[in-house]
Formats: structure tokens, C-alpha cells, sequence
């Protein structure tokens, strides 16, 4: 049983550090409220530390900071947002300094901690949403995944050969039974 303990712990400590959540994203220290509660009563939640994910509508480079504009999402444990067509609503993630937009594009995931600041309106299309801002702390842009659909991965890879145990090349009757050639 002592020699198996080294070979447990490092098996448990690899599929820790494999699920973990990237340093830049901590769990807030009280459940966060979403995007939707805080939009319906944001004199409640200002001040209060969230963390928050989804997927990148629009970068908009100012002065001094960086607006970007995010369609959320729920996370799973890693805080990596899911992909769903359900959402809470949008939000304003304001980060100091330049971000790249070729780089923080468009429908790439995005998770940011930070604490909320009040709310903003902006137009989507014709209509003008209300959109809760975050002063954010941390962020994580998520690398893009691969999303292949079963018939993709079936063209990719030939099928596995098939093997049957009874195959005798050498049987008089190998070529179809009972047509003869």
C-alpha cells in the first residue's frame, strides 16, 4: 500500500492542475449575482465582485481603456463559459489599456472577475440596451475549440477494419456462397 501513495497523489495533483481554473479568473469570494439581477436592480450590486463569461460581440478601443462587449453565458467549474443558446443578458467588460481586437475578436470566449459599475445604454441595432458595466480585475480569452460535427470526424477517419475470426481465404465458397464466379 506505502509504494501505490507517490503514484496516487501525483495522479490526483495532474487531474487537479488539468481542471483548474486559470489564476487570472479567481472565484469571487460570495456566489455572483448574473448579468440579468444586476440589470434589473444595479444600485443593489454596485461595488460587489463577480465573475462573468461568454462570448465577444465587439472590442472598442478608447484612450485609455478597453470596451468590450460580451454576450453571457454560464460558466462550468473552470469558469470557462459554456456554449449555449441561453443567456442572461450582455455586458460592458472594461479593461485598462489596449487590447488587440484581431486577437479579442468576435464569437471567441472571454471570462473576466472584476466588480460592477453602474449600468450603460448603448444601441444594439435599433434597439437601446441596457448594459451592466464591469471594471474588470482579470480576464481569461479562451483558446478557440474545434467544433467538428460527427459526419466530419466520419470523412477524416476511415472506418476501423473490420476483422472476422472466421475468414478462411482458402475456403472454396470465400467468394459468396453459393454464387459461384
Amino acid at each position: 500500500m506505502r509504494p501505490l501513495l507517490p503514484l496516487v497523489l501525483f495522479v490526483a495533483a495532474a487531474l487537479i492542475g488539468c481542471a483548474s481554473t486559470p489564476e487570472t479568473i479567481p472565484e469571487p469570494a460570495a456566489g455572483s449575482p448574473d448579468p440579468a439581477q444586476v440589470r434589473s436592480h444595479p444600485e443593489r450590486y454596485n461595488g460587489q465582485q463577480v465573475r462573468w463569461g461568454g462570448t465577444i460581440a465587439g472590442v472598442e478601443n478608447r484612450e485609455d481603456t478597453t470596451l468590450i462587449e460580451v454576450v453571457a453565458r454560464e460558466l462550468d467549474s473552470r469558469g470557462r463559459p459554456r456554449a449555449s443558446d441561453r443567456s442572461p443578458g450582455r455586458f460592458l467588460a472594461v479593461v485598462d489599456g489596449f487590447l488587440d481586437p484581431a486577437i479579442y475578436a468576435a464569437d471567441r470566449s472571454l471570462t473576466v472577475t472584476g466588480t460592477v459599475a453602474g449600468t450603460a445604454v448603448r444601441p444594439v441595432g435599433d434597439h437601446d440596451y441596457t448594459y451592466v458595466r464591469v471594471e474588470v480585475i482579470g480576464h481569461h480569452l479562451w483558446p478557440r475549440e474545434l467544433a467538428e460535427s460527427y459526419a466530419d470526424r466520419r470523412h477524416r477517419y476511415p472506418p476501423p477494419y473490420y476483422y472476422d475470426p472466421w475468414y478462411d481465404p482458402w475456403h472454396p465458397y470465400h467468394r459468396g456462397w453459393p454464387y459461384y464466379y
